[in-house]
C-alpha cells in the first residue's frame, strides 16, 4: 500500500533525526570517557560535522528507493566517510595513545579527492534534484565576502570592552593574518566535506522542512536553538567542561544568529555551497583571528557571552527583516521521480 505524504515526511524526519542528533549524543559518552581520562578529543567534533548530512543523505535514500534523481554515488561516497570518521571516534577510546586529530584530517583531505571527482562528474539534472548545483554565479561570492567584513568586524566590537583592540590592530599590521586569510582559499577545497555535512543537513534539508511547520521566520529560529542543542556534547565535554552552561548559552545565541544569516543567504541565491562556504569561513577565520587552532577547553565568562549576544544581534539579525523570511520555501520531493 502506498504511503501517504504525512507518512512519508514522518518516516523520514525521524531517520534523519535518529543519525543527525542521535549520534552526537550517542557518542558524547565515548567522547566524555575520554575527556576524563585526558585523552585526545578532537576526532569527536571533526566527525559530528559530517552526521547532518549522512541523516538527510539515509533518510532520502532510504524514503526514495526505486526513484532516480538522487546523486547516489556522491551520497554513497560520502556515508562510507562518515562510517570512516565514527571510526575514528571509537580509535580515540580503543587506542588513546594515536593521534586520532591527525588522522583525521588526513581522512578528510583523502576524501574531498574521491568526493570532488563523484561530484563533478555527475548529471547536472541530478546534481540539481539533490540541491547540489551553484547558483548565482559570480554574484553569490558577494554572500560570502558580505560575511566574512560582519565576522572580521564581530571580532573587533568584541575585543573592545577588554582594552585590547591596539594590540588587535598591532597584529592585522604584521603579514600574518593576511597569509592565513590567503591560505584559507584553496583549504577549503581540501576540507569542504566537514562543513558541507553540516549545510546540507541543517539548511539543504531541516530548513525548509521546519519552515513549512513553523512558519518562514519561525521555522529558521528554531532550527537555530536546534543547531545549538546539537552541540551539547561538545560544550560539555570539549570546548569548556569547566564553564559549560556558558558554553552552551553562547553556542545557542552564536548558533540563532548565524542561522539567520545563513537561511537569508540560502534563501537569496538557491545555493547550498553558499552557507557551505559561510560555515567553512566562521570556523577558519579563528585561525586568522587567533593565529591558534585551539577551541577546546576554554574558560568562557558571562561578559563574553553578554557581548557575543549584543555584538551578534547587532551584525547578524538585521537580515531577519528581509522579505526572504516571508515565503514558504519548497521541499525538492517533486524533482526526484520513480524510475520508468
Amino acid at each position: 500500500m502506498q504511503q501517504t505524504t504525512k507518512e512519508y515526511t514522518r518516516k523520514e524526519m525521524l531517520i534523519f533525526f535518529l543519525i543527525a542528533f542521535g549520534m552526537p549524543y550517542l557518542m558524547g559518552i565515548p567522547l566524555g570517557i575520554c575527556q576524563r581520562n585526558g585523552w585526545g578529543t578532537d576526532a569527536f567534533p571533526n566527525a559530528q560535522m559530517f552526521y547532518p548530512a549522512a541523516g538527510a543523505m539515509v533518510a532520502l535514500l532510504w524514503t526514495r528507493r526505486g526513484m532516480s534523481g538522487l546523486t547516489r554515488r556522491f551520497y554513497g561516497m560520502f556515508l562510507a566517510l562518515t562510517l570512516v570518521m565514527v571510526g575514528c571516534c571509537i580509535g580515540a577510546i580503543a587506542a588513546p595513545a594515536m593521534n586520532w586529530s591527525v588522522i583525521c584530517n588526513y581522512i578528510i583531505v583523502i576524501g574531498c579527492i574521491p568526493a570532488w571527482i563523484f561530484l563533478l562528474t555527475e548529471k547536472k539534472s541530478v546534481r540539481q534534484a539533490s540541491g547540489l548545483c551553484w547558483h548565482g554565479g559570480a554574484k553569490a561570492l558577494l554572500y560570502v565576502l558580505l560575511f566574512i567584513l560582519l565576522r572580521t568586524a564581530s571580532v573587533f566590537l568584541s575585543v573592545i570592552p577588554s582594552g585590547q583592540l591596539g594590540e588587535y590592530l598591532a597584529y592585522w599590521a604584521t603579514p600574518a593574518p593576511w597569509v592565513l586569510l590567503v591560505i584559507l582559499i584553496p583549504n577549503f577545497f581540501f576540507s569542504f566535506t566537514a562543513f558541507f555535512g553540516e549545510e546540507y543537513g541543517w539548511r539543504y534539508y531541516l530548513q525548509p522542512r521546519l519552515q513549512q511547520k513553523f512558519g518562514p521566520r519561525l521555522g529558521v529560529l528554531v532550527l537555530g536553538v536546534m543547531w545549538g542543542l546539537w552541540h551539547l556534547p561538545l560544550n560539555l565535554f570539549y570546548y569548556s567542561p569547566e564553564t559549560s552552561l556558558q558554553s552552551l548559552t553562547s553556542q545557542i545565541i552564536g548558533c540563532v544568529a548565524l542561522g539567520v544569516f545563513f537561511a537569508w543567504a540560502y534563501l537569496k541565491t538557491n545555493n547550498i555551497w553558499v552557507p557551505v562556504l559561510l560555515h567553512y569561513f566562521n570556523n577558519n577565520l579563528i585561525v586568522v583571528y587567533t593565529n591558534s587552532t585551539e577551541i577546546s577547553n576554554q574558560v568562557i565568562p558571562w561578559s563574553d557571552v553578554l557581548i557575543m549576544l549584543v555584538v551578534y544581534a547587532v551584525l547578524y539579525m538585521p537580515v531577519f527583516a528581509s522579505k526572504a523570511f516571508t515565503r514558504f520555501p519548497k521541499i525538492r520531493e517533486e524533482e526526484v521521480q520513480p524510475k520508468s
